[in-house]
């Protein structure tokens, strides 16, 4: 078989093979869910009628405050305990490592209030589970954590079996649409390679066949057989391997896989007919080198002409691949990094928030220049326009009430002060005068761009029980609030969507006439501060941080608070650094686009493999030029160097060609995602992450050499011993 037919079969096969192994590998982790529910059952059983209760867990490895979704405490009561008794799979929802130890106290937050747990021992049960108990409380734990309890019952492992198929086939659909658009690109950058190859070294023998009498349809049949007949070996050689890879995997990890493999039979499918889809396509785009023979060229002696286009354009392809999901990646976290302006940190006093008077207490702390309430509320806008898709569920309206529906709506903030924000329209020093005098706010340029505003427009609200207002826009802001509204839990209070198209700031006279709650129900959950630049520098962002949180909790009394009845009920205060808000949701999402870039990035390793057939049919074309080169004393690594330099260039040409096409199609994901998420008041940016994209075209450019350097010099080595 030739090389260019070598490649391409083991190109396809890669693809397919991939795409198998994964489906397969979930479809055999699903196949283990009944054993697996049957150990959970075993190591963590549930009393009949055992009353629950789901809380969040305020836990802080190494005095960090944990950035992203909160973690879930899912209690249920147990009796003969004293003290809580902790499944480590309730640290393992966040890879916590350093678990805490038996006698120390865990903080759990509900609605109503803050409460503390001491550790009574640990239950070695790894796996997170949804919807199954992770702690155990005694049954005092009731009376003194003011929730509300249900009753729950227990499951057979049959029932219990669905927990365990989530995790692996949420994630693999994920990253099922990349993983099959990134094989079938594959598989048909390098099958279009071999055809392209292939009809250039037969051009000759296909014009003397035109001669004889075969038709320009007798050609295209030469090029799809050749075609689907790659493919499908592909395919055969694909699937077999991924299922034997499968199987010694299982079989190397017996007591995780107890219930053996499971073949992912959609994964099969999808292959089986992506296969002649691939091979039409491949036919078609090589159909017109094909049919451009000519019957006069059968006369021709002259060599094969050099081919490198096909392996140009795949290339391209694969690594435009891996910068499109960078530069969607990239264009879409920029929005979620907080802007430099936003104050140093925000600290949240919740679930219950303190009185104003409390408040008072923070005036004079060690290391903060400014500190000052921030208060929340939001409000809908006029006329209501309902939230729809991703995160648009308004919540319940009241205990068990009906669901209530969700308006887009603004976020006031109501704050002393007016950080430096940077103005796109009006400044910081008029700006903050109108707000004093009247119902005037500031917008951000997401919202003025959403909502069509301009300064002095005026942004109508809903206050409720038909209470409307009008607040004209004083100034706009060029700001990124979304990660550090998030963190604090600033949205989604008092029963408000947790989405929001933005802040806008306000008086705090303008956000109690916007209040209808009565003043004795209202309390100071959120504080905003600037650091002392001294302190710091001199201390750090991280602990400068967890200082003048101990300190806000020592001025607080503890963080306690009183309730309309009088009884007092706990808080957890929370400090969230800005920096380092932002640090987290870059590393969050590095991690998030790097697994998905690895897709491409195999897939360009994989395609890397058509330089062989490339650096073949050179050789051939060039075969009288080194022959000649050799009898005037070329050395065998001078020859190879030429071969490797036409890889070389084919490989920066595609990196440059991939660069141009994977920003623009990122940019389109990036517009589509952005629309998809329009509940979230996103701006769409366009960020190219130059150098990610740097260190990925020196490793395509890695791969190429990788390749193309012992396929050269064993392609030289052969022609002189022949």
């Amino acid at each position: 078989m030739k090389a260019r037919h070598i490649c391409a079969t083991l190109g396809i096969a890669a693809a397919v093979g991939a795409v198998v192994f994964m489906q397969s590998l979930v479809a055999t982790n699903d196949r283990q869910a009944v054993a697996m529910a049957e150990r959970m059952l075993s190591a963590v059983p549930v009393e009949a009628g055992a009353k629950s209760v789901q809380l969040q867990l305020d836990f802080r490895p190494d005095g960090r405050v944990l950035q992203g979704p909160p973690m879930i405490a899912f209690a249920a009561v147990r009796k003969g305990i004293d003290g809580a008794l902790v499944t480590k799979a309730l640290f393992a929802q966040r890879r916590v490592k350093n678990l805490p130890s038996v006698g120390d106290e865990l903080t759990l937050v509900g609605r109503k209030g803050a409460y503390r747990v001491r550790i009574a021992g640990f239950v070695e049960w790894e796996r997170p589970v949804r919807g199954y108990p992770n702690m155990f409380l005694p049954p005092s734990a009731v009376a003194e954590i003011d929730e509300d309890w249900q009753p729950f019952e227990p499951v057979t492992a049959e029932e219990a079996a669905p927990m365990f198929m989530s995790d692996a086939g949420r994630n693999m659909d994920r990253a099922k649409g990349l993983l099959l658009w990134a094989a079938a690109l594959t598989a048909l950058c390098l099958l279009v390679n071999s055809l392209f190859l292939s009809v250039e070294s037969r051009r000759r023998e296909l014009a003397v066949l035109r001669m004889v009498g075969l038709t320009r349809f007798g050609v295209a049949k030469l090029v799809a057989k050749e075609a689907l007949l790659l493919s499908l070996g592909g395919l055969a050689v694909g699937t077999f391997a991924a299922l034997a890879a499968l199987r010694v995997y299982v079989a190397c990890d017996a007591e995780t896989f107890p219930s053996g493999t499971a073949v992912g039979i959609p994964g099969i499918a999808a292959c089986i007919v992506a296969t002649p889809l691939v091979a039409l396509f491949g036919a078609l785009l090589a159909l017109k080198p094909a049919l451009s023979v000519r019957p006069l060229e059968a006369a021709s002696g002259r060599a094969p002409r050099k081919r490198h286009f096909g392996m140009l354009v795949a290339f391209a392809f694969g690594f435009g691949a891996f910068v499109a999901v960078e530069v969607w990646g990239s264009s879409l976290t920029k929005p979620f990094i907080p802007s430099p302006e936003w104050p140093d940190a925000i600290v949240s006093i919740l679930p219950g928030g303190v009185s104003s008077f409390d408040i008072e207490h923070l005036r004079n702390l060690k290391g903060v220049k400014r500190i000052g309430e921030l208060q929340p509320l939001q409000v809908n806008f006029l006329p209501l326009e309902e939230l729809k898709g991703f995160g648009g569920g308004g919540g319940r309206g009241g205990r068990g009430g009906p669901p209530r529906t969700a308006y887009r709506n603004a976020l006031l903030l109501a704050s002393a002060w007016l950080p430096d924000f940077r103005f796109s329209q009006g400044d910081r020093e008029s700006a903050e005068k109108a707000l004093a005098e009247g119902d005037n706010c500031v917008v951000t340029e997401m919202m003025a761009h959403a909502r069509n505003l301009k300064l002095g427009d005026e942004l109508k609200v809903d206050a409720g029980r038909g209470l409307e207002i009008a607040l004209k826009v004083v100034g706009v802001v060029d700001l990124n609030w979304h990660m550090v509204t998030s963190r604090a839990l600033v949205r989604g209070m008092n029963r408000m969507p947790v989405n929001t198209d933005g802040p806008v700031f306000v008086s705090f006279d303008t956000l109690a006439a916007c209040d209808m709650r009565p003043q004795e129900f209202v309390k100071m959950t959120h504080v905003w501060l600037d650091y002392e630049p001294e302190f710091l520098a001199a201390n750090g962002v991280f602990p400068a941080g967890r200082i003048v949180e101990r300190e806000i909790v020592e001025a607080l009394g503890g963080a306690w608070s009183e309730d309309s009845e009088g009884e007092i009920r706990g808080n957890t205060v929370r400090l969230h650094s800005r920096d380092e808000i932002a640090d987290g949701t870059l590393a969050h999402g590095s991690d998030l686009v790097g697994a998905m870039a690895r897709v491409p990035f195999i897939f360009l390793a994989v395609i890397s493999l058509g330089f062989v057939a490339m650096l073949v049919a050179s050789f051939e074309s060039r075969r009288r030029e080194f022959v000649v080169l050799r009898a005037v004393g070329a050395t065998r690594f001078q020859l190879a160097k030429v071969l490797v330099g036409e890889a070389l260039a084919v490989a920066v040409a595609g990196v440059a060609l991939g660069l141009f096409g994977g920003a623009l199609v990122g940019w389109l994901c990036t517009a589509g995602t952005r629309a998809a998420m329009s509940n979230w008041g996103l701006p769409a940016t366009f960020a190219v992450p130059f150098g990610v994209i740097a260190e990925g075209a020196l490793g395509a450019v890695v791969f190429a050499l990788l390749v193309a350097v012992p396929t050269a010099l064993a392609i030289v080595r052969r022609s002189i011993h022949r």
